[in-house]
This record gives C-alpha cells, structure tokens and sequence, in this order.
C-alpha cells in the first residue's frame, strides 16, 4: 500500500498565502468598492465563489454587474476585514477592537457568511465584559443572535448591582433592556429595578408606547406598599387606578412573581440551616433553610452525617 503521506499533496497553505496577497490589490482586479471614501480593489469570481450575496449582486443581473464601481455605505474597517476572510478564510480578533469586531459581525451577517457569523458568536461569549456587555448585547438583539444574547443577559444576572449603575443601565438599548427584565433571574431589589428603568426611559427619551413596555415589565407587586406610594406615584408614569389594583393584587395574592438568582450548585453553611423540634414525637422537626434572598431551586441534596437522620 502506497504511504498516504507521499500520495497525499496537500498544499493549501501556500494556496492561502498567494491569496492573501491578491487580497485589495489592484492587480488584475476587475470590481471596485468604494467605501467612505476608499477604493478597495476586488476580484468578482473571487467574492462570487465565497458568497452567494456577492454573486447575485455581481452576476445576477442587477445594475451592480455592469459597474466597474460599486460603492457600499458600510465601515471600511470592518469590510477590510471581511475581505481578508474571504480571500484567506482566516480571521485573527485578538488586535481586532470590540466596535470593529461587531461591525465585522454585522457585515458577516448582511453577506450571509454563517460560519464568520457564528465564530465571531462564540468568540464574543467568551470575552464579555462590564466594558462590552451592553454594546454586544445591541448587536445581539439587532442580529437576532439568540445564543450571544443569552450570554450577555447570564453575564447580567451574576453582575446585577454593576449593571444597575447609570452609566452602564443607561447604554443597555431598548430591546436588550426589555430581554433583560423578562427573565426572572434578573435579580435585585425591585425598586431599584423600577428607579433604574425610569432613568434609562428619560435618559434615552423612550416614547410613550416603548416606556409603557418596559414599566410592564416591572414587577410592582413585589414592592413595599411604602415604595409604591412614595416612589413610584412620585414618578407620576402609572394610572392611579392601575397603582390601586397592584395594592390591591399584592395584598390578596399567595403567589407573587418573584425574580430569583440562578446558580449551578451551592453548598449552605451550617449558620443558614436550622432545625426546631416540635414537640410532638421524638421525630418531628421543622426544618428552615435561610437564603437571604430568593433563589430558583431544582434539586436539593441532602447528606447525612450520621444514621438518626433519614
């Protein structure tokens, strides 16, 4: 049997490197691309072999396919950028600046390169930060980008009282904010949830319908009747009515929607678990768990320290 190294040729690399060297060079290029102000030089068969938007678009019979010049109101940068992928298929976002890197990401998207979409998704979850948070999760949202908007609201969640500053609350855009108070893992005290959307509606100078929308996403029901009076009447955004049935609701219901930390495991301190004996039979004890504030339990595992407990 012939040795699969010596019959094998694989020579892609120099390929790749003879292609990047073609990448926005004038050299037998037969398309233009004109960018704020820029000619970036392209070769069609090229572009149309690697994306089906650029053979529609060079060869499908619109007025883009007799033009010599074709010009984009895109962010040069990024479509540099997006060039050197289509020519090498490689893309290096270390020395890449976040505004770029999202601007990459929605030109990935506008020309339908699924993969670069995808890789770029998933390079972005891992480098979410309190810097980057509230600009990613805006393109997430814009982009429809379901898996990189559930990084961001989970970064969210386990920062809440970071989030919840003015200058990082207030650059979160509308349909992120109004993703984020749905969850129910967004979790802090309510009325600071309410004075914090308040200040996003002014700051932003949310219309009417768009504010109604984020002030119904507020759980009211779960503020002290106190708070409800002296805070949220004074914000003058509710019905009177409406502020009555909430009292009203909070004081006759069992079941308020409560919001709720979210965490994989956590082990409890002896301090927060206790038990009363009742007094009815050597074994009837009451147990109470204290966890400070409210959390989303699936499993409770329990392990025993000796055979008296069952």
């Amino acid at each position: 049997m012939a040795n699969s190294s010596i019959s094998e040729i694989d020579q892609t690399a120099v390929l790749v490197t003879h292609l990047a060297q073609i990448c926005l060079n004038a050299d037998n290029a037969d398309v233009t691309f004109i960018v704020k102000g820029e000619h970036l030089p392209a070769h069609r068969i090229i572009l149309a072999t690697r994306s089906e938007y650029f053979r529609a678009l060079l060869y499908g019979g619109l007025k883009e396919s007799k033009q010599n010049e074709i010009t984009l109101d895109i962010p040069a940068k990024a479509f540099k950028y997006l060039m050197k992928y289509i020519y090498t298929g490689r893309l290096s976002l270390k020395q890449v600046k976040n505004t770029d890197i999202l601007d990459i990401l929605e030109l990935a998207h506008q020309y339908r390169f699924v993969d670069l979409q995808t890789a770029i998704s998933d390079y972005l979850c891992k480098v979410i930060c309190m810097d980057n948070v509230c600009y990613i999760s805006r393109t997430a949202c814009l982009l429809d980008l379901n898996s990189l908007s559930t990084a961001c609201y989970t970064f969210m969640d386990k920062n809440v009282s970071n989030v919840m500053k003015p200058h990082i609350f207030r650059n979160i855009s509308y349909e992120a904010l109004f993703g984020l108070l749905k969850r129910k893992t967004f979790n802090t005290d309510q009325v600071n949830i309410f004075k914090a959307v308040h200040d996003w509606c002014r700051f932003n100078e949310a219309k009417p319908d768009k504010a109604e929308k984020l002030y119904n996403q507020v759980r009211f029901t779960l503020m002290s009747r106190q708070n409800l009076l002296n805070v949220v009447r004074s914000a003058n955004v509710l019905d009177p009515n409406r502020l009555l049935n909430i009292i009203a609701e909070k004081e006759k219901s069992s079941e308020l929607p409560h919001r709720a930390s979210s965490l994989l495991e956590m082990t409890l301190l002896n301090d927060k678990i206790k038990w009363y004996f009742s007094g009815a039979t050597s074994w009837s004890w009451i147990g109470v768990i204290d966890l400070d504030k409210h959390f989303m339990v699936n499993c409770i595992r329990v392990e025993k320290s000796n055979k008296l407990y069952s």
